[in-house]
């Protein structure tokens, strides 16, 4: 039975067309449902899905043309319906009744402060070309390999000079206190 007599018969109000319509458009309405709501969605979520989907043809069935295909407008509706059954879990996730703050408190806000004060202070004391090359390098995150050619440097001496020069930083600034900071940079 070709798409045309199924539509006409849905539009009938014939349930063995949409029987013929679940056999024929299931597998496809799964997959386009299932890459909508992302991946591993739960088995009773998609077939919740794929089951709207055929009941939103089944409530519609009057408005469908029969020289128009079905399969765009399944696909359109599952991946809607798919959408919306993803923002509705979301939204009904049960949230821990406490949760940890993960947010840095004042003591933190206020050390990170201190300790980019004293990092910035440490690079302005360095000599040229190495402040120009950590400022613009680090800081305006402009690409090494354009730094160093402004700076008439060739890259491997200007990547020898920011890990000379991370490594001063890091024992700067491990000796006033602020060891858990200084971290090695890639």
């Amino acid at each position: 039975m070709d798409e045309k007599d199924l539509v006409q018969r849905l539009r009938e109000g014939d349930h063995s067309a949409l029987e013929a319509v679940i056999r024929q458009y299931a597998h496809y309405v799964t997959a386009v449902a299932a890459r909508a709501m992302g991946p591993s969605p739960a088995r009773e979520d998609l077939e919740e899905v794929v089951s709207d989907a055929f009941l939103a043809l089944w409530r519609f069935r009057q408005i469908f043309e029969a020289d128009k295909p079905l399969r765009p407008w399944l696909a359109v509706t599952a991946r809607n319906l798919a959408i919306n059954r993803v923002k509705q879990r979301r939204e009904t996730e049960d949230i821990p009744d406490h949760l940890p703050d993960e947010r840095p408190g004042p003591e933190e806000l206020a050390e990170r402060r201190e300790l980019h004060r004293r990092l910035r202070d440490e690079v302005e004391a360095m000599e040229e070309p190495d402040r120009t090359l950590f400022l613009r390098y680090y800081f305006g995150e402009e690409p090494l390999n354009q730094v160093a050619r402004e700076l008439g440097l060739n890259q491997s001496t200007a990547k020898t000079r920011l890990a000379r020069g991370r490594q001063r930083l890091k024992q700067a600034l491990s000796s006033k206190g602020g060891t858990h900071y200084a971290q090695s940079h890639p």
